[in-house]
């Protein structure tokens, strides 16, 4: 783990200690690991509470290979259940509904995808996540809702895509993500 990370998802402490979901979440209810949920209804433990309990249970650090957020999916409150549910149990997922938890992401975050409808992202320039991970792919999902001008200038930095996001969606990308090349900034004639 790296000192960056202050906080992991259910499923990266459960990939990271080699054990179930329900595991992990049986641990936060019984105070094994400390966690705080957040207001989408997710569970986010401290990596604190993560080197802790692996110290006590001489585990060495060095066994855990560093784990990414590969993508992080920015929402607002109308995201269906069953969509945050499969989402959430995808290891390389990070669910954002606030700006806050943002704050332990990791720089090596390769992709974000957006949802147009939530207001605090900074739009039109993305000057927020942008901030966080230069580095990264940026993907506004429900771009068919923002205005002429705000989706002209937000195909400058992100590739658009109308709908909203689905699980199938995100497994495509994160299956496709060693291949995907970004558009170049002027081409904004072809938008998916």
């Amino acid at each position: 783990m790296r000192p960056s990370h202050t906080y992991f998802s259910t499923s990266q402490t459960a990939q990271m200690l080699g054990l179930s979901v329900g595991t992990i979440q049986r641990m936060v209810a019984t105070g094994v690991l400390q966690a705080y949920t957040t207001q989408g209804g997710h569970r986010r433990i401290l990596a604190s509470s993560v080197r802790d309990y692996c110290q006590a249970k001489g585990v060495p650090m060095s066994d855990f290979l560093p784990v990414s957020a590969g993508l992080c999916v920015v929402h607002d409150a109308s995201m269906p259940t069953p969509v945050q549910q499969a989402l959430g149990q995808m290891g390389h997922v990070l669910l954002v509904s606030h700006p806050l938890e943002l704050a332990g992401l990791r720089e090596d975050c390769a992709a974000f995808f957006m949802d147009a409808h939530v207001g605090w992202l900074d739009w039109p320039d993305l000057r927020r996540p942008m901030g966080l991970a230069p580095d990264a792919r940026f993907i506004v999902y429900n771009s068919a809702d923002l205005s002429p001008e705000q989706h002209q200038a937000v195909a400058l930095h992100a590739q658009l895509w109308p709908g909203d996001i689905s699980a199938d969606l995100v497994a495509g990308f994160l299956l496709g993500i060693r291949g995907w090349q970004p558009p170049l900034a002027a081409d904004t004639s072809h938008h998916h």
